[in-house]
């Protein structure tokens, strides 16, 4: 329920209402916990994304979800929590990235949806950290169970806009980039579990390979639950536009990303999928992305050099990186000092969490074994 004079209910000089018992924002005037659920805001003015500033805090924006993230949990010195944020775009064609914590958590992600309009307000802005967020806006959003959420009904103001690259210009840009890319998904490699160095949490991951009408193709990542459900999402050959995937140099070019469109109904789409189904889908395409990153088979065999040929055409003297194919039988493994186990390690003997026998463990003065990770 709003207020006169303040969009954000409440009264006073605190622009996001009161905090007490007797209800905040997106709550009714009872105390309930449900967010209030507007379907019709035509008399309502909104701030765009563009024009969010630090200075303002009244704002109101209305934005569709692009991309919604699963929930994830930490625990540290500071407490435990929960969070998830999503990713909405404007009618300007700008998106930022919201974020939502513990009681947030609870209270909205269920009710939010991926592809739905809805109308925002009494969040806090910080500058976005350009690092890990691929969104336009130079600011983040934080929401908390007070902040205001409405559903709204009509989308079709909103549409995705695109700046695509093609995938053969990916060996001449600069990795840490982002870029868009509309390409043809050919393969779906199995989702993988993997444990995160910096958190030693499990992540999901899948690699996908995809291919565009510039005569390259290129691996793929996604994560989270786009991977776990990837065999299903990218079925049948489909055309998606990825927006601001991430450029790496890992196993010669490479991308990650997670905001994808799947069969866009736009122009650009429709022109590949022509081109893919006239002869495209025969075109013998140049990898830009080294074989072991598991999404495809070995190099053919043509293509794989022998250490004599390594050594005369001085592969790996160049500026960039040089990725090839060849098959070798080791001989020798070198131990840098004494006690050194070489190319293997004592990991932990416990199979459940944390470890999951992935941690070294470390031969103590009475002969036993001790792993730091869970302390056994």
């Amino acid at each position: 329920v709003e207020s006169a004079g303040n969009p954000y209910g409440g009264g006073g000089s605190n622009p996001y209402g009161s905090r007490g018992n007797s209800g905040g924002m997106g709550m009714s005037g009872q105390g309930s916990s449900n967010p209030v659920i507007r379907t019709n805001a035509s008399s309502q003015s909104f701030t765009p994304i563009s024009g969010l500033n630090m200075y303002s805090n009244r704002w109101t924006i209305r934005a569709k979800i692009t991309n919604k993230s699963e929930i994830r949990t930490w625990s540290n010195a500071k407490g435990e929590g929960s969070l998830f944020s999503v990713v909405v775009l404007d009618s300007s064609g700008t998106d930022v990235k919201c974020t939502f914590f513990k009681e947030a958590v609870d209270k909205f992600y269920n009710l939010l949806e991926e592809g739905r309009v809805y109308t925002f307000s009494g969040g806090r802005l910080k500058v976005a950290n350009m690092q890990y967020n691929t969104c336009k806006s130079q600011f983040e959003i934080t929401f908390d169970q007070n902040s205001e959420i409405h559903l709204q009904d009509d989308a079709e103001d909103i549409q995705e806009s695109y700046d695509f690259v093609k995938i053969a210009a990916l060996s001449e840009m600069e990795p840490s980039g982002f870029v868009d890319i509309l390409a043809v998904v050919k393969h779906v490699a199995d989702p993988a579990v993997i444990v995160s160095k910096k958190s030693g949490k499990e992540m999901t991951k899948c690699e996908l390979t995809i291919q565009d009408d510039s005569g390259a193709d290129v691996r793929l990542t996604v994560w989270g639950d786009l991977a776990a459900n990837a065999q299903t999402k990218f079925a049948n050959l489909p055309i998606v536009a990825f927006k601001r995937a991430r450029i790496s140099d890992y196993g010669g070019r490479s991308l990650s990303g997670s905001g994808c469109s799947v069969n866009p109904t736009i122009p650009q789409a429709n022109q590949l999928r022509q081109w893919w189904a006239d002869n495209g889908s025969n075109t013998q395409a140049r990898s830009l992305s080294s074989a072991g990153g598991g999404a495809r088979g070995a190099d053919p065999f043509e293509q794989r050099k022998t250490v004599s040929s390594i050594k005369e055409e001085q592969l790996g003297y160049n500026e960039k990186p040089d990725w090839l194919s060849f098959k070798a039988t080791i001989t020798f493994l070198k131990k840098d000092k004494a006690g050194d186990e070489g190319a293997w390690y004592t990991a932990c003997f416990n199979s459940g969490d944390p470890c999951k026998n992935m941690f070294k463990a470390t031969q103590t003065s009475d002969g036993f074994f001790h792993c730091d990770k869970c302390q056994q």
